[in-house]
């Protein structure tokens, strides 16, 4: 029952599954009935509209109401996989259509049935993971078949499984930076806008942005963040005087862009003045789906606004300060400092953003340096690109390591958690941090932290676990037991060195007992670096297996969709997730404490 339910929450059009029987380790034959198959392809966009509320909402469905699905092309796939043993048959779609095919007889038990374009199975098991004008779909159901009993599939939708961009020059743009001949003819380089996903890539130049070219990119992760970087020969001087051209290399981020959404990139100037440029990215997005979430649009500007890129502080920029310290005397961590009884940071740095009057604190940056290598090795190995981070607005990607809040007078301030000191402390040597802090009026100030550390060390032994909601904004206490379905649970992970071992312990004896998770083919101790058969079992369920562990020094995951597959059990009781991860620190261990309701 709970592995054919996490596979239902997988599939891109929900359908209840069937729990009425089998499971029973008897082998008389049930059938799949196929006469009803509709393979539809969704060739709609739906609009996540601006704002919230019932206006949005209203729009949002408008939108989709607009929409239609077609029938599926007969080259279409369509495979069977057995949840227990693992096992599929692969058909066309035009194979399912003739009589012979539409009484699939099959053992009893839970069965996926997915249809995807033709060339979905090899374009994500490849390594290409970006091309241009390569849309691929897929949608699955999970039925469970009961001996002696027909088990019909009907409609079957495929959605976009991967993720569309779009990138658009506003004209006004374009004319600030040199031709593309002028630029070829001088050897400089063209205006283009480069889209990434770790490191795969798209180049678009003016005539794909013109033409609307479309790149495809492969959701690596459940969320993937599309880096856009704005380059090209800038012309910085004033309308009446000489062209002066300088090479720029503007770089932003979309966070938390998901497989079936279509980002539409576009970029304008918002102000030009002298030389001070603040550009405007605007992301439209669309999402090819059956669900609507209705979300923001966003703008998202520049963060380095000044031509040439010199870190010079605009007059009225918001101004950057510690709290109780003079910023330009830096910051010292020592092993004085952290309280060994309660297990707790006794000082904890705080940064102060404060904005001029009557404007707001838009955005603000990290880019770290350090005379530290390891300090450095460790920021790459955990994917900080360019050793450059977010701060403001919130970033989820950091909610363990610092919380940053906004009062109502627009001060915005940033607090390392005791997590964020460790990790600090962890490192000797001297750290610079260099806040960029930008306001809504286009102004930036550049501001240096020297982080003086001494004494430095491991505060604790073993990995650091931390547990938080999914906007990253709220820590969940170990110590505590919670209700299933009160809680979402993201688990992040780290070592400074390397996971030696993480295993899940899954103590419950009214919910979960060994004989339900021994029935769906999972037992009550899965080791995430040595899954063996429980592999795909576990990678369903949302962890990380093998490499995704050991090739990493942060390992994140999210297992919120679990609850809703204990909540399809309808049994009451304690379940706990006990945690056990071990780096060459030693070994740290904790506990998920559960209560299940019906």
């Amino acid at each position: 029952m709970l592995a054919c339910a996490a596979l239902v929450l997988t599939g891109c059009k929900d359908e209840s599954a069937d729990f009425g029987g089998g499971q029973t380790g008897e082998t008389e034959t049930g059938y799949l009935s196929l006469s009803g198959l509709d393979v539809d392809v969704a060739d709609y966009a739906e609009e996540i509209t601006s704002g919230t509320g019932a206006e949005a909402e209203v729009a949002a469905a408008s939108s989709r109401a607009a929409g239609a699905t077609s029938d599926a092309p007969d080259d279409y796939r369509v495979r069977i996989r057995s949840v227990k043993t693992g096992e599929e048959s692969v058909y066309t779609y035009a194979d399912l259509k003739l009589p012979e095919n539409q009484r699939i007889p099959l053992a009893p038990g839970a069965y996926v049935v997915s249809a995807e374009s033709p060339d979905h199975a090899d374009y994500m098991a490849g390594e290409a993971r970006a091309d241009w004008e390569r849309p691929v779909y897929y949608g699955s159901v999970t039925k469970n078949v009961i001996k002696r009993t027909e088990t019909a599939v009907n409609d079957l939708v495929c959605t976009l499984a991967n993720i569309k961009t779009t990138v658009t020059l506003t004209q006004d743009l374009q004319e600030l930076f040199m031709s593309d001949a002028d630029a070829e003819a001088s050897g400089r380089e063209p205006l283009s806008v480069t889209l990434s996903v770790d490191d795969a890539r798209l180049v678009f130049d003016r005539a794909a942005a013109d033409a609307g070219r479309a790149g495809y990119f492969k959701a690596t992760g459940g969320t993937n963040t599309v880096k856009i970087v704005l380059s090209g020969a800038y012309n910085k001087a004033a309308a009446d005087e000489e062209p002066e051209y300088v090479s720029v290399n503007w770089t932003k981020e979309i966070t938390g862009c998901k497989a079936g959404q279509w980002r539409k990139v576009s970029i304008g100037v918002l102000n030009a003045d002298q030389g001070n440029v603040q550009f405007q990215v605007t992301v439209e997005s669309w999402v090819y789906d059956q669900k609507v979430e209705v979300d923001v649009m966003q703008l998202y500007p520049f963060g380095e606004e000044t031509v040439p890129d010199e870190d010079v502080s605009d007059e009225g920029a918001p101004e950057v300060a510690l709290d109780g310290a003079d910023i330009a005397d830096g910051y010292a961590i020592d092993g004085s400092m952290y309280d060994e009884l309660l297990g707790k940071w006794n000082e904890n740095l705080k940064v102060v953003f404060t904005p001029s009057d009557g404007a707001a604190v838009r955005s603000v940056e990290m880019r770290f340096d350090s005379d530290n290598a390891a300090f450095l090795d460790a920021l790459d190995a955990a994917g900080v690109r360019e050793r450059t981070v977010a701060l403001w607005p919130e970033n989820a990607e950091i909610a363990a390591y610092a919380v940053t809040r906004e009062a109502g007078t627009g001060v915005v301030t940033a607090t390392v958690k005791d997590a964020g000191m460790s990790a600090l402390y962890g490192f000797a040597g001297t750290h610079t941090i260099r806040f960029a802090a930008a306001d809504d009026r286009g102004r930036t100030s550049y501001t240096v932290l020297e982080i003086r550390v001494t004494d430095g060390s491991a505060v604790a032994d073993g990995p650091s676990v931390v547990w938080t909601d999914r906007a990253g904004t709220k820590t969940y206490d170990f110590a505590t037991r919670y209700d299933h379905n009160a809680v979402e649970i993201v688990i992040d992970v780290t070592t400074q060195s390397a996971f030696t071992g993480f295993t899940v312990d899954i103590v419950s004896e009214s919910v979960l007992p060994p004989s339900e998770l021994e029935g769906v083919g999972l037992t009550d101790h899965l080791d995430l670096v040595n899954p063996g058969i429980y592999k795909t079992q576990l990678e369903n369920l949302g962890f990380p297996t093998g490499d995704a562990v050991t090739g990493s020094r942060r390992v994140s995951f999210d297992i919120t969709g679990f609850m809703d597959l204990l909540t399809l059990l309808n049994r009451e009781g304690n379940c706990d997730f006990r945690l056990t991860v071990t780096d060459a620190s030693g070994t740290t261990t904790k506990t998920i404490q559960l209560h299940v309701v019906k």
